[in-house]
């Protein structure tokens, strides 16, 4: 795994972005000095540059369908549907690049730009599919980039790793086995035996010369009952060459969330990450401001639509406003459209349901493509929220989950999102089981946040509004 600011990535996942990048940016490159040769009008230096900003704009598109995440790039049948919808989607946002570009520069897109956008990304993408189905036999599954990961430890957490790493054959390791140690070793284990699930027993001083006879990259130190470890002979595999890391960091690390019942007061306080700054702040309330400003100029008709369907369906108001609980715990009032009846909480609060009778037609529309959010933005400018963050929850329901699941009220050290890193890796949530799983994502972004991560989790909620994912 490699983390670029603070956020985690498998090996194969770059290597498959860098090796992409590279054959679509030789291809344009060609394409673009081919056409200038037969006297095509392409921009100047025979279009490098602009093979360069298309090459860039073709990634964010495929990054922004999910087609690098792992659980996508290792199945056919989720990697055919996703190219077909970035086609279109990277040659229309290259049509507007060039247009704005010849708005403030004229002359800038000449004929033969648009023949490169449309003759080479629609010829790359052909060629996608056959890179990734030789990568998919050829490279990934033959388990190249995966690290082999020996588990000291017993009870669920050993469990929980080697469930991770069968989880849908994506994830970066495998685990060669799950070792308790014991001195001496019991009689019937004695020799070695692989027990169910891989179990080894091996003595402590056994353990080095098991990690290098398997050929271990990683020792992964999950025990879930107190029990002295092998400090020096973990040294010694350390010393060697072998990552050894605690069962909490390797879950974040693995699973991109932080796992409630593993971590403790201690390793919040001094694991990496929780960072902020004034000079972040900063940039990231002038980025709210300006994407704000853009993406309500853009929507302004279909806002001005919506409206207008809203008060011809229901009596009652266009905007619905309700109260959250945003950064440092304060109550503010979020801004929607109004997608139930007027009268949906006339016996007080609850979750929102599927096939909710209280939605109206319009309602199920605007929720389907999350129409309903665009008021957010409202909040936004006014700084009660950010485009990027925890989703924003009703007082009555953080006073209970507060009291029922720990570290709940820490997602409000940050403040609360339009979209979010929950948002895109978890479904719509209306229980108090969905809650702790959503938090676990929640407290990942807590800790590991940046600008960074902030661009990964905008593009990638185009997935989410493209494959209805998680909207109710």
């Amino acid at each position: 795994m490699f983390r670029i600011f603070r956020h985690y990535f498998g090996f194969s996942s770059l290597f498959l972005v860098v090796f992409e990048m590279t054959i679509l940016f030789g291809l344009l490159a060609t394409l673009a000095r081919l056409l200038h040769r037969h006297g095509m009008e392409i921009a100047a230096d025979e279009g490098v540059g602009l093979a360069a900003l298309m090459t860039l704009m073709a990634t964010a598109g495929m990054t922004s369908v999910g087609l690098y995440n792992r659980e996508n790039f290792v199945h056919m049948h989720q990697v055919v549907p996703r190219a077909m919808v970035v086609l279109p989607l990277v040659l229309t946002l290259v049509v507007m690049a060039l247009g704005c570009a010849d708005l403030v520069a004229p002359g800038t897109a000449l004929p033969g730009s648009y023949v490169l956008g449309a003759a080479g990304l629609t010829a790359f993408f052909p060629v996608l599919i056959g890179i990734r189905e030789l990568f998919i036999r050829g490279v990934d599954r033959c388990d190249w980039f995966k690290r082999r990961v020996v588990v000291v430890g017993r009870g669920h957490h050993s469990v929980h790793i080697e469930r991770l790493s069968r989880q849908m054959a994506e994830r970066a390791f495998t685990v060669v086995g799950i070792v308790h140690l014991a001195t001496p070793p019991p009689p019937s284990a004695a020799s070695g035996t692989a027990c169910e699930r891989h179990e080894h027993w091996v003595g402590p001083d056994q353990l080095s010369a098991f990690c290098h006879d398997n050929r271990v990259d990683e020792v992964v130190i999950a025990p879930t009952e107190l029990t002295a470890l092998p400090v020096h002979h973990l040294l010694g595999c350390k010393l060697s060459g072998i990552a050894v890391t605690e069962y909490a960091s390797f879950w974040e690390r693995e699973s991109g969330q932080v796992e409630l019942e593993a971590i403790t007061p201690g390793w919040l306080v001094f694991s990496d990450g929780f960072r902020g700054g004034r000079l972040r702040r900063a940039i990231k309330r002038g980025f709210d401001l300006l994407f704000s400003a853009l993406l309500l100029l853009a929507t302004l008709p279909l806002t001005v639509v919506t409206a207008l369907l809203i008060r011809l369906e229901s009596p009652g108001p266009v905007f619905y406003r309700q109260q959250r609980v945003g950064l440092d715990g304060k109550v503010f009032n979020v801004l929607k459209f109004r997608s139930m009846r007027a009268d949906a909480e006339k016996d007080g609060p609850r979750w929102a349901a599927k096939n909710d009778s209280r939605v109206t037609r319009v309602g199920a529309v605007i929720r389907l493509v999350r129409i309903d959010e665009i008021p957010q933005v409202f909040n936004v400018l006014a700084g009660d929220m950010s485009f990027v963050g925890p989703r924003p929850e009703r007082p009555v329901f953080v006073e209970a989950l507060a009291g029922a699941i720990p570290y709940y009220v820490d997602r409000h050290t940050v403040k609360p999102g339009i979209t979010g890193w929950a948002q895109i890796n978890y479904p719509y949530g209306a229980t108090e089981e969905d809650a702790r799983n959503k938090l676990a994502y929640d407290l990942y972004y807590v800790k590991n946040r940046s600008l960074f991560l902030d661009l990964i989790i905008m593009l990638q909620t185009v997935k989410v509004l493209l494959w209805n994912e998680g909207a109710r």
